[in-house]
């Protein structure tokens, strides 16, 4: 540890490094360590950093924890990997968490620059094999910011410099390439010379002409609609779309979304498919979605106006996006409907024959008939739901049907990113229960997705950090989005008449729910629907009083339909 009362001790940068981090907030590293760690363990082991190691044994893993800890805490998340190996491991959540503006700091070590000499140089055979001449090319194109640290003079701007560009608007990941003989050097006196934290960017506001231009569409409009996957990002997000929707009469379309957006009992509430609503719109309001709708399916009608709301409404970091609008408004989302509803207010609002017409299909939809023959998407959901209450989270990769949902407040639900990169609902469970120690942590996946999930290191972590939490598998033995694919283009093709479609069937059947009992969780099986009920109420016995994850293997029906 740093000789506090040697004033020539400054410590190593592996050391500064840690405490600039803890001088931001930061609270926890999620790693799964190798061979370029040993300054950062030395620094660790030396003393209180104030920050905590998280060991994940994955690095998909790692990312995907961080992730969900920042989605409920607004907050940047620290995640450390090994070298170049440890960064093509974590591709696949820093693709989901760059396409979701997450803001996380990713970091990695690198091959020591040195063949031999001063502490920190090459001393293992794999030094030489695993240097890469651009280890930052992989991530370049997905991060805001990437940096190798050059000299200890640096850490503290490189650090400030990393969480900056995380945390401006609009927020995501950094990277930063840790060579292991800086990290081991000494520190040297710290002179910032003028330089040193820097304010991360906040969304602004669009210009008052076109605030007042969409307010004067929005006033005129009779037939308005909005279609939505991330305004419930932030409370203030949810509450202004819902203020909105409700004072001006306007369904609300939730497409694939991330977060929930308005109270699932909301009168505004219009479902999740915007195809029969949106070529009767005449006017659209497109908030914080990438894809409003697909152009093979639905457009907005000839003469509708189309506004695109949002910190990237144009989402420029897609190679191509070609969906129409007339006006973007660039900014915070909850500032510009909170304006919007103000300028609008006191105008006459002749809007409630359309607002009756788009809801009624939704409020059909989601008092279906009750079949409890069958394990359906529908019916498994609607056991899940059934059985959360207001403390409840619910982490959706791709299977739960939103149709079931019966959340009413900010915060409660969580679906994946749009880059779909799978494997991501089991680690950011544990990221929410990290971040939310009495919520019940419910993650619906599907038995494609749990594979993804690296449920070994992922249920060794929940064991070892104690957070207990509910896997729901949905095991239809299918990849159904592959076959669904397929579909589409050969409808009547060889592949439509299997039983057993080419790269689609994830038979012979796998007894998924024993992985979790070898950390000493529950795993339980269903195959018949009237045990599910049950299966879910001792599963969350466990999680409340005995301390113990769950896993429910769920044989569903074989379905191709997708779920909303």
């Amino acid at each position: 540890m740093t000789d506090l009362r040697n004033p020539n001790d400054h410590g190593t940068v592996a050391e500064r490094y840690l405490a600039r981090l803890r001088e931001h907030g930061i609270r926890y590293l999620f790693g799964n360590a190798g061979t370029d760690f040993p300054p950062l363990i030395e620094a660790l082991s030396r003393g209180d950093t104030g920050i905590e190691p998280v060991l994940v044994p994955h690095e998909n893993v790692a990312v995907a924890m961080a992730y969900g800890h920042a989605m409920v805490t607004g907050q940047p998340q620290l995640v450390m990997v090994h070298v170049g190996l440890g960064t093509a491991n974590a591709l696949c959540g820093l693709f989901n968490a760059a396409r979701q503006h997450v803001p996380l700091l990713l970091t990695a070590g690198r091959s020591p620059w040195l063949e031999h000499g001063r502490l920190g140089a090459r001393n293992n055979y794999i030094n030489w094999a695993q240097e890469m001449f651009d280890q930052s090319g992989m991530v370049r194109e997905l991060v805001k910011w990437e940096y190798e640290l050059r000299d200890p003079a640096q850490v503290e701007a490189v650090v400030d410099r990393a969480l900056a560009a995380a945390c401006s608007a609009p927020q995501g990941p950094a990277y930063l390439v840790l060579p292991r003989e800086v990290l081991a050097a000494p520190a040297l006196p710290r002179r910032d010379g003028g330089t040193g934290m820097q304010a991360p960017v906040r969304a602004g506001m669009p210009s008052a002409q076109d605030l007042d231009t969409a307010a004067r569409w929005l006033a005129g409009a009779q037939r308005p609609l909005i279609i939505t996957a991330d305004t419930g990002r932030t409370r203030e997000g949810f509450d202004a779309l819902t203020a909105l929707a409700h004072s001006r009469g306007i369904p609300v379309v939730q497409y694939r979304p991330r977060y929930l957006s308005l109270p699932c009992s909301s009168p505004s509430n219009a479902g999740y498919d915007p195809t029969r609503l949106l070529p009767e719109a005449d006017l659209v309001l497109a908030i914080d979605v990438d894809v409003p709708w697909l152009p093979e399916h639905c457009a907005p009608q000839e003469g509708a106006r189309v506004v695109h709301i949002g910190v990237d409404p144009l989402f420029m970091a897609y190679p191509i996006r070609g969906f129409r609008s007339d006006l973007s408004l660039q900014g915070d989302t909850a500032s510009i409907l909170q304006a919007l509803q103000g300028a609008t207010r006191g105008a006459p609002v002749d809007t409630a024959g359309w607002l009756d017409r788009a809801t009624r299909a939704h409020r059909a939809a989601v008092a279906p008939a009750r079949d409890e023959a069958k394990l359906t998407n529908r019916y498994v959901s609607r056991c899940i739901a059934e059985a959360m209450d207001e403390r409840s989270v619910l982490i959706n990769e791709y299977t739960f049907a939103l149709e079931e949902l019966r959340q009413e407040t900010h915060g409660n639900y969580f679906g994946h990113s749009p880059a779909g990169g799978l494997g991501w609902g089991v680690g950011a469970a544990m990221g929410v229960r990290m971040a939310r120690p009495d919520a019940t942590v419910f993650a619906a996946v599907g038995d494609g997705t749990y594979m993804f999930s690296n449920p070994t290191p992922a249920h060794y972590v929940s064991a070892a950090r104690g957070l207990p939490f509910i896997t729901v598998i949905y095991n239809n033995r299918r990849w159904a989005a592959v076959h669904r694919a397929t579909l589409s283009m050969y409808p009547d093709g060889a592949a439509a008449k299997s039983d057993k479609p080419v790269f689609a069937t994830l038979e012979p059947e796998i007894a998924h729910e024993r992985i979790v009992e070898a950390c000493g969780g529950l795993g339980l099986r269903v195959d018949r629907a009237e045990q599910l009920p049950e299966a879910i109420a001792r599963a969350v016995h466990a999680v409340r009083h005995e301390g113990r994850q769950a896993v429910i293997n769920v044989l569903t029906d074989v379905s191709y339909t997708r779920t909303s």
